[in-house]
This record gives C-alpha cells, sequence and structure tokens, in this order.
C-alpha cells in the first residue's frame, strides 16, 4: 500500500531572546556556565490525515538594526545599491510571485483533500467487510497513484515558493552588508545580536532532496568537502589568540580569502569586540548551509553521545560538548550538554542548541 506524505510551507520567523551577558572580557570566566482502531492485521491501516492550511508567510529573515537604516541613509552608494535591489524587487515582483504560488500551492492541498477521502472511505469498507477483492486492490492502488502526484505537485510548489522565500533574504542579507562595507559599521546591541543569531538559526534552509538522494555537504552534521572555501560574508567557527595567550572558538563573519597563502580574514561577529582577524585555514570552520530534516535523513544529525563543538546560549563562543538528545523534527533543536568542571558531574544541565551552531570537533596545531 502506498503511503502519501503531507506537506507544510512555513517560514515563518520565531521571537528570540534578547538578553545576554559579554562573550568576552579580561576577566571572563574560563566555565561557559558562568560565561486507529483495531481490526485482523491484515486489514490494519493508517488514516490519511491533511493537516492545518498553509499559515502566513514572513520572508524577513531578521529586521535591520536602525543603524544600518540610518548608514543606508547617509551613504549614497548603500542608498543607491537598496534602490536598485527594491527596484529588481518590483521588476521580478517575487513577493507576488510568492503569493502567487502559495495560493496555488493551498489549491492543490484542498484538490487533494477529496482523494485522501476516498482512499480513506473505500479502506474502512474493505476493514468493515474483511474482504479484499481484487477490483477494490485495484481500485484503491489508483487513487493511491493519483494521491501520490498529486503530493509531487505540491512538493514541486513547496520548493518553488521557498526558493523565492531565500531569494527575498538574499536582497535584505545584500543591503545590510553593503551598508556595513559602505564605512558606516553597524552596531547591534547585545540582545538584538542574540536575536539575530537565532533567527539566522531558525531560517536556514532546510534540505528537501528527491527519494534516495543523499544530503550533500554542510547540510546538517555532514562535513564540509576537503577543499571547500568558505564565501564572503559567510559565518564560520574561527580560534582565534585572546589577550591572555587562550584560543577561543568564535562566531565570525567571512571578510575575504587569499587562496595564495590559504588564509581568510574574519570579522568578529561580536561587535563589542570590534575585532578582525587573519586565521589561516585549520583554524577556520563553516557552519551548516542546509538543515537536516530528522524524519527523513536522520543520517545527517549527529549521533546521541558525539561530541562536538556548539555555541553557548546567549554567547558568540563555542565550547565542547556532548550530544544529549537528537531533534525529532526539522524545527527542533539539539539538546547538548557543555563540558563544565564547576558541576560535580563535569557537565553543565541539558541546554538547547541549533543545528547551525553545532559543529565537528576539529583537531588545530598550536602553530597559528
Amino acid at each position: 500500500m502506498y503511503t502519501v506524505h503531507s506537506f507544510v510551507l512555513s517560514a515563518s520567523d520565531l521571537p528570540g531572546t534578547t538578553t545576554g551577558s559579554p562573550k568576552r572580557s579580561v576577566d571572563s570566566p574560563k566555565s561557559p556556565k558562568m560565561r486507529g482502531r483495531d481490526s485482523s492485521p491484515s486489514f490494519r491501516r493508517e488514516q490519511l490525515l491533511r493537516s492545518e492550511p498553509l499559515p502566513p508567510i514572513n520572508v524577513t529573515p531578521y529586521p535591520l538594526s536602525t543603524s544600518t537604516e540610518m548608514a543606508m541613509a547617509m551613504s549614497s552608494e548603500a542608498q543607491a545599491l537598496q534602490v536598485l535591489r527594491l527596484h529588481d524587487l518590483c521588476k521580478n515582483e517575487r513577493v507576488k510571485v510568492l503569493s502567487d504560488i502559495v495560493r496555488e500551492l493551498q489549491k492543490a492541498r484542498d484538490d487533494n483533500i477529496p482523494h485522501m477521502n476516498n482512499i480513506n472511505a473505500l479502506s474502512d469498507k474493505i476493514v468493515n467487510e474483511e474482504k479484499l477483492t481484487a477490483s477494490s486492490r485495484n481500485k484503491l492502488k489508483m487513487m493511491y497513484e493519483r494521491c501520490v502526484t498529486d503530493t509531487e505537485k505540491e512538493v514541486q510548489l513547496m520548493k518553488k515558493a521557498l526558493n523565492t522565500v531565500y531569494q527575498i533574504r538574499n536582497i535584505r542579507h545584500d543591503l545590510r552588508i553593503q551598508a556595513k562595507n559602505s564605512g558606516n559599521k553597524e552596531t547591534i546591541r547585545r540582545g538584538a545580536l542574540m536575536k539575530m543569531l537565532l533567527n539566522c538559526a531558525q531560517t536556514l534552509p532546510l534540505w528537501i532532496g528527491n527519494f534516495g538522494e543523499k544530503p550533500p555537504p554542510l547540510c546538517g552534521a555532514i562535513a564540509p568537502e576537503q577543499n571547500y572555501v568558505a564565501k564572503v560574508n559567510d559565518m564560520v567557527a574561527c580560534l582565534v589568540r585572546g589577550s591572555e595567550g587562550e584560543d577561543n572558538w568564535i562566531l565570525a563573519e567571512v571578510v575575504s580569502y587569499n587562496p595564495a597563502t590559504n588564509k581568510y580574514e574574519v570579522d568578529d561577529i561580536d561587535e563589542e569586540q570590534k575585532e578582525r582577524h587573519t586565521l589561516s585555514r585549520r583554524r577556520v570552520y563553516p557552519l551548516p548551509l542546509m538543515r537536516a530534516n530528522p524524519e527523513v535523513n536522520p543520517e545527517a544529525l549527529y549521533p546521541k553521545g558525539s561530541i562536538v563543538m556548539a555555541l553557548y546560549p546567549q554567547t558568540t563562543c563555542f565550547y565542547k560538548a556532548v550530544i544529549n538528545r537528537l531533534p525529532t523534527l526539522a524545527t527542533e533543536e539539539y539538546e547538548v550538554l557543555f563540558e563544565d568542571p564547576t558541576y560535580a558531574d563535569g557537565y553543565s544541565p541539558p541546554l538547547m542548541v541549533a543545528q547551525r551552531y553545532v559543529i565537528q570537533i576539529k583537531d588545530v596545531s598550536k602553530k597559528k
């Protein structure tokens, strides 16, 4: 018997916590904490159920800070880019296209409901009569085939809608980067920064592959290709030397990469630090570019008990942690235990960390 899956498109942004403590200072602590129904087995089946209608879509990954908006207003170059981007947005009518796709997707879902109801009705009849004739079998098979075709149409529309959402988000991201590079560097308060990082994790694209297709590199726990080079403006984890000579894994943004020297220039994501670092490739590790769906690709997640590096909540530092519980849905996070000698068992209480901020342990030599 065929199984028909229903897909729900949801790209809404969820609110994040807006408080946090400073990431690093001269007297920063070393510890991250201180820092159906029964029937004959032959006729057992599952009801085909349709979920609720599609929710509204918010295509903004995170709001631009006030200083960014001011910078774009003061910078003629950034203002020109803003006009160009907005003109391009209007010209291609991306938002209108997205709205049309979502309406078409909802219509396709609604059209498929009667077919699913017909399958359920015929299946109920077979169960009640406890008799499966050749005619009923063939009729049920045709119904399932039609339902599968309809569902495949929904999947294609969903992918099309998601691609449009990501295009619109990229435009907003380009505006922020252009304002930053124009010389009017934005200053994001810590609460806004924490919310931005949370939204970036929640709106990270979800990988949706074809049947039997394996997740690509940098999807969830899948490692990057050996010669992969992070792109400009990508967020990465970097091992930097602190003022007291200690090494810290921090969250940073790629400024440039020099293939001749195999070195990156990165900016500390923490505006309070305002530091730029030049680092070798072995001290830079890219973050996942896509989320893995635990229901479809559990192999793209870190197994329970894995030793990883994870971003400690309300900071911009990565610390060693153990995977305590895996996400069961694409919208869920890992539950991790951070190594912390201040606790009797050497680990912090369970904390939640998004897929985007959980990376492999990287062995780096002391040489910078």
